[in-house]
């Protein structure tokens, strides 16, 4: 799902406003990057998807 940022700058997958100063920050899936994880991949870390992230640091990732 998308959603679109403030002021028509496109869309994002995750946008979230700050409740102290009203800023609006976003998290985007970049869909060309995502990769599967195979069992050949066990024990092995491997890039499976890059996000762009504007004002937001992922802290956790759960690929489910």
């Amino acid at each position: 799902d998308s959603a679109p940022l403030k002021g028509g700058r496109g869309s994002a997958t995750m946008v979230q406003k700050c409740k102290l100063c009203s800023r609006e920050s976003s998290i985007d899936i970049l869909s060309q990057t995502i990769k599967p994880y195979n069992a050949e991949d066990s024990e092995k870390f491997k890039t499976i998807v890059e996000f762009e992230c504007r004002g937001l640091e992922p802290v956790d990732f759960q690929p489910q």
